[in-house]
């Protein structure tokens, strides 16, 4: 698409005077202080095209967003600008043309009359005391267990040395672990030996690692262990009554805690499988249509799908670099794994727009402002955060999130024969506890 911009005279000699100013202040000019050397100093000790070459980029820039933003173009890339600096010109008003790529035409296949349905969830009996008996789990005191052995369940203090060959090795030894007898949180077969010890009491034995075990250097070899049992305790758990019931819920009766918990795992269900419903109406409506991907776009999301591996592994304290090389890759063979998941979400998102615009749906001003509102609570008011949100690309980027969100809520509401509004015109109402 070309855009044709005129940028009339003020604003061209605001542009002017901006770049005169940027350019003595970074130019040092003898007898004059910085930022102070007037302008036909600053023509002859640094040349006009300097200043000309500033003053089109910032006259560019500006007047292409302005441009932009009082259209409903999303571009995909940035514009190619075709502009004369010959005719640039103080007093004198300018024209230039910018020709944005835009994102392609899809054609749409099917994407209603499904032959699939959202599952009907089924919470049983069982896993209502499933639930139960994990908040017994959570509820359980330890009382100090003597005169009898360790055994499954109990809650153990060791102290142990290990060796290899007659060497320590790392991580093989302790002064005193916590853990929990049978639930293998050690090798395989190793916690077995406690059992039957008491406090004080000590043990030799061998094992040897599996083959798949964690640390590389430690697979398939044998260890000696030497442990010994400094505490044990056993699980109190509390008797499953009212009273426990009042314990743990604002209910005075077990029956009522266990319905609280019937519908709690209801509604969690009911909207994983809503989610799951949405993901493959999404799947089915991508899978029918037609698109030509550019290139400039999946390359970008192949940057950002980098980004956010990177930010996972920073959140873990592991760098690209090391990531890696743990993963014997290079950084290109990083981006050609990404290319197909990248092209993959590139073309859902192109989807769900086309689909979008022949809906009627769309995300209203009011209803970006409320998400702003909201992320921005969210992180404390991050000034980065509200730069970003508030520019235009910020705001285009919710817009096709929120866009998109409702469009998915409208298909699995009419595939559910429910009524849904096509527009989300206005912010979803807080109630009293999430205001």
């Amino acid at each position: 698409m070309v855009l044709e911009i005129e940028v009339p005279s003020d604003e061209v000699d605001r542009h002017f005077a901006t770049a005169y100013r940027h350019v003595a202040e970074r130019t040092r000019v003898p007898g004059f202080r910085p930022g102070k050397a007037p302008r036909n100093v600053i023509d002859r000790f640094v040349g006009r095209g300097s200043v000309l070459a500033e003053a089109i980029d910032h006259l560019v820039s500006e007047a292409y967003d302005k441009a932009l933003g009082q259209t409903d173009v999303m571009p995909i890339d940035q514009p190619e600008v075709d502009i004369d600096p010959a005719s640039l010109a103080e007093g004198k008003p300018i024209t230039f043309t910018a020709t944005v790529p835009v994102r392609p035409e899809v054609e749409l296949g099917a994407y209603t009359d499904y032959a699939f349905a959202p599952e009907k969830p089924q919470v049983s009996d069982e896993q209502v005391e499933q639930v139960i008996g994990e908040v017994r789990e959570q509820q359980a005191t330890l009382r100090p267990i003597d005169g009898r052995g360790a055994q499954d369940g109990d809650v153990a203090s060791v102290k142990f040395t290990g060796a290899i060959g007659g060497e320590p090795f790392e991580g093989g030894s302790a002064d005193r672990l916590p853990l929990v007898i049978g639930e293998n949180r050690m090798i395989p077969g190793w916690e077995e030996h406690l059992v039957g010890l008491e406090i004080g009491g000590t043990k030799s034995f061998d094992i040897t690692f599996p083959d798949d075990y964690r640390v590389e250097d430690l697979r398939g070899k044998e260890a000696h262990f030497e442990v010994e049992l400094l505490d044990l305790r056993e699980k109190v758990l509390p008797d499953v009554t009212d009273e426990f019931a009042k314990s743990v819920g604002d209910v005075e009766t077990l029956e009522e805690l266990r319905a609280e918990i019937r519908d709690a795992m209801v509604k969690r269900a009911d909207a994983e499988a809503r989610h799951t419903f949405g993901d493959r109406i999404i799947d089915y409506a991508v899978s029918n249509a037609k698109v030509e991907l550019p290139e400039v776009m999946v390359a970008n999301e192949i940057e950002i799908m980098s980004d956010e591996l990177r930010t996972r592994l920073a959140q873990q304290r592991i760098g690209m670099e090391q990531y890696l090389a743990l993963a014997k890759q290079t950084p290109e063979e990083l981006s050609t794994e990404l290319r197909e998941p990248a092209s993959r979400r590139v073309k859902t998102l192109l989807v769900l727009s086309a689909i979008a615009e022949k809906e009627g749906v769309d995300a209203s001003d009011a209803h970006i402002d409320a998400e702003i509102a909201e992320q921005l609570a969210r992180y404390d008011d991050d000034p980065k955060l509200r730069d970003y949100l508030t520019s235009r690309r910020g705001r285009s980027y919710l817009r096709m999130t929120l866009r998109n969100r409702t469009l998915v809520d409208t298909l699995i509401e009419r595939a559910l024969g429910t009524d849904a509004s096509p527009e989300a015109t206005e912010p979803p109402e807080q109630s009293e506890e999430s205001a």
